[in-house]
């Protein structure tokens, strides 16, 4: 989910930034400061990049990828919450290509065990929800 993403974002490019003005204005803890702050700003671009080859890979899935109907298997809360709203993983099931395929998405509205939705998938088994549960 975007919103997530956007939390990590501020919080480790505020430890960088926090620690990069700690070096700078606390000489005496300049090598653990930038240690910090380069710590940080690894984790950062880790983070980064992990989510734009997620996003590539889904991108690729929705556009080339097989589509088919599946059901809503199970649906959990997750331990993650946003503005007081508790993000949701529904696990999604479908009978394709002679092979059962399942994709997890999240979403901030809890659905019914048996929703329909599309998935989109390729020869591999990759699967991802193409349609925004978050939509009425």
């Amino acid at each position: 989910m975007r919103a997530e993403r956007r939390v990590v974002v501020v919080v480790l490019g505020g430890q960088v930034v926090l620690f990069g003005l700690v070096a700078a204005l606390a000489p005496v803890f300049v090598v653990v400061s930038c240690v910090i702050a380069l710590l940080a700003l690894i984790a950062l671009l880790v983070f980064l990049l992990r989510w734009q080859r997620a996003d590539a890979r889904r991108e690729a899935l929705i556009v080339s990828g097989a589509r088919t109907t599946a059901r809503l298997v199970s649906s959990r809360a997750t331990a993650t919450r946003i503005r007081n709203r508790t993000v949701q993983a529904h696990t999604f099931e479908a009978h394709a290509a002679g092979r059962v395929l399942r994709a997890e998405a999240r979403a901030f509205t809890h659905l019914p065990v048996g929703t329909v939705a599309t998935i989109a998938y390729d020869t591999r088994g990759n699967a991802t929800v193409v349609d925004d549960l978050d939509r009425p």
